[in-house]
């Protein structure tokens, strides 16, 4: 009969292989996509490339991208992930180990044992979040800049297909680098408003589904393009001019749930300095590990719900 610790162990190995092994494998193709869409401007016959892009594209399984969409991960967004995604999950998979051997004195070694994996993803998940913001915050303070190189090049006359050609070479990164795969894209079949909305769905910011929105209304009813982007232009710089606002305005509730997520830690760590002894109850007696255990749940749950309510007061 195997130990609860192996057990635990054995759970957590089988976990993190079946997430690398999906994660692996969708990073190849989207590796493999990156290469046949730089292939797009080699060859004069985009017929064979465009057929071989649809076969790729259906390569990717539902459950990798179910455990992707859980993990806020996406592999074709490199420059969203500062830490490569192998470090991430061996970080999350040792966290998880050390809350298992903490844990099981407070949990008991099943409970602890079912819990080390739904840590070791919730762990990914945080970091994998954290990048995900950093990436879109980046993104979406540059969106009021490549919209002014949009209206410049098409109020000079040059082809909104062009414009967006020259956003590569022009704006900084990370908008650069998502300009090159719509590029990518339009080389290679893929019409102008589907590039952008699926610009607006691997970055997730509402911006570019207003600016696919646009784009697809303007082709189908005709009007004056320059007029629609610089009010399109206006409307995202208001946004994100809203957007910086909210956050200046929320800082004091957010520096207040910080505190008060902070305080008790700290003064946990400075009581045994001031009085020595005092905290042996909760963590040398069966009674106190449970109200140790309590203690720690409803402070997880009140900084949840206090970030929960930040999040939803300052979200569009």
């Amino acid at each position: 009969m195997l130990g609860t610790p192996v057990l635990a162990v054995i759970i957590l190995i089988s976990v993190s292989i079946t997430g690398a092994t999906l994660l692996l494998r969708d990073v190849s193709a989207g590796h493999l996509r990156k290469r046949v869409s730089a292939l797009c401007s080699r060859v004069e016959k985009q017929e064979p490339v465009r057929a071989l892009a649809i076969r790729l594209g259906g390569q990717r399984s539902e459950r990798a991208v179910r455990f992707m969409r859980l993990l806020r991960f996406n592999p074709e967004i490199h420059q969203q992930n500062v830490i490569a995604w192998k470090l991430v999950i061996a970080i999350a998979c040792a966290l998880a180990l050390v809350g298992f051997f903490y844990g099981r004195q407070f949990l008991g070694s099943p409970l602890a044992a079912l819990a080390t994996p739904i840590e070791a993803i919730f762990l990914a998940r945080f970091i994998f979040g954290w990048e995900r913001a950093r990436f879109q915050k980046a993104l979406l303070e540059q969106i009021p800049d490549v919209m002014a190189l949009i209206c410049r090049a098409v109020t000079a006359g040059i082809p909104l297909g062009e414009a967006l050609r020259s956003i590569p070479k022009a704006a900084p990164t990370p908008s650069s680098d998502e300009f090159l795969l719509v590029v990518n894209e339009m080389a290679i079949g893929q019409p102008l408003e589907g590039a952008l909305w699926k610009l607006y769905e691997r970055v997730g910011l509402a911006e570019y589904a207003f600016f696919a929105v646009t784009i697809s209304l303007q082709a189908q009813t005709g009007g004056s393009l320059v007029e629609t982007l610089q009010n399109l232009q206006d409307m995202v710089r208001k946004r994100v001019a809203l957007s910086k606002r909210g956050k200046a305005l929320a800082a004091e509730a957010r520096m207040s749930a910080m505190i008060l997520g902070a305080l008790p830690f700290v003064m946990g760590a400075a009581l045994p300095f001031i009085m020595p002894g005092l905290l042996n109850f909760f963590f040398h007696d069966s009674t106190g590990n449970q109200l140790l255990l309590v203690a720690i749940g409803l402070m997880s749950t009140g900084i949840f719900v206090m970030r929960q309510l930040i999040r939803r007061s300052l979200a569009p």
